[in-house]
């Protein structure tokens, strides 16, 4: 969000403020207790964290209740009910809590956000919700329009022919408007008509009201009778299945102990060698490290290691880390096909530290 704006989703339970203060906040507290709500300090924050008191508050209305908090960069206001949970430990800690409220209560949060986002825009803060469509096609569209490499002016046509990662399992280019098939997560043969989006990802429109995410090395066009025939599947991701067996290997075979700064860097550079070959578009290189990267005792061995990258469209991301508590953490926020080089080059640096360990002794 930019200067002086607000979200108010109208699938979410949450009205965030970007550089609204307390004076603006009162004024909702006030417009909310006219509309009958009962505000006070929130009554947990005041047990557990009693110096966050000041800036945390809680309120109700018969079912419908509220949790606020306000911080330097704005405020937000976030509304549940405890009618129908999912999460033991209550309402506020589900997710889709939207979803989840009963007919009566969603009417009466959908009427007081009403009233809140007109409060808001008539103090001079503008509202960035975002658009809810009716059809996938549309959301879709307007997903594709809003991106940052979208060019401003330029209608996507049925069949314009993108200029990366534009080739599906068989090789094949891969259009804008064409009808590709390709398999869920259970195996399941499902197929609809392709947008690009980013990188080697494209939207595809299922019916006139789902959509979802596949990269292009899994669509494809029925060729071969075998393409019909219902598949085995893991529940898995299969590159999530290998960083698995990567972590119970290094902790069979070796231990934090065993490492010095010297072998992490060398870990850094076969990551490197891996991310040259890896996606042109996406770009990725290693980071320089700084000296709170790496921190390894003479006698202890390593204690803590981030090896940490970039990329085309982000600036530091994990990597490879060895956290203290012993946990190696694997590019975390990457797709299944962007893990890849992270886990073979750990595998091969594997490889090479077994052999350097065996000369040694």
């Amino acid at each position: 969000m930019s200067e002086n704006t607000f979200v108010a989703n109208k699938d979410s339970s949450t009205i965030a403020v970007q550089n609204g203060n307390k004076e603006t906040l009162d004024k909702v507290f006030d417009l909310l207790e006219t509309r009958g709500f009962t505000i006070q300090t929130d009554q947990e924050i005041l047990k557990e964290y009693p110096l966050l008191a000041n800036t945390h508050w809680e309120g109700f209305k018969g079912k419908l209740l509220f949790k606020a908090n306000i911080y330097p960069a704005g405020f937000k206001l976030e509304f549940y009910q405890e009618v129908v949970t999912q999460n033991r430990h209550g309402g506020y800690y589900d997710s889709d809590k939207f979803k989840k409220m009963p007919y009566l209560t969603r009417c009466e949060y959908i009427l007081n956000r009403k009233h809140i986002c007109e409060l808001l825009e008539s103090e001079g803060f503008i509202n960035e919700t975002k658009p809810v469509f009716k059809y996938a096609f549309d959301e879709v569209i307007n997903r594709i329009k809003t991106c940052w490499h979208y060019e401003e002016g330029k209608e996507l046509p049925d069949h314009k022919l993108p200029t990366y990662n534009a080739e599906d399992r068989d090789n094949k280019r891969i259009y804008n408007g064409q009808v590709k098939y390709f398999r869920d997560h259970k195996g399941r043969l499902k197929r609809g008509t392709v947008y690009h989006n980013i990188n080697n990802m494209w939207w595809v429109v299922l019916n006139k009201r789902e959509f979802t995410n596949v990269a292009s090395f899994h669509l494809f066009d029925i060729s071969k009778e075998d393409d019909l025939v219902p598949k085995k599947y893991s529940k898995r991701i299969p590159e999530r299945i290998k960083v698995e067996k990567a972590r119970k290997r290094f902790n069979e075979e070796f231990s934090y102990s065993m490492l010095q700064e010297i072998h992490i860097n060398h870990l850094r550079l076969m990551i490197s060698e891996k991310l040259i070959n890896h996606d042109k578009e996406i770009n990725m290189s290693v980071k320089v490290p700084r000296k709170k990267d790496t921190v390894a005792l003479k006698t202890k061995g390593l204690r803590y290691a981030a090896i940490n990258v970039s990329g085309s469209y982000f600036d530091n991301r994990e990597g490879i880390t060895f956290n203290e508590n012993g946990f190696i953490g694997f590019a975390g926020w990457a797709s299944d096909y962007n893990v890849k080089p992270f886990v073979e080059a750990f595998v091969d640096w594997m490889d090479w530290f077994d052999k350097v360990n065996k000369q040694v002794a």
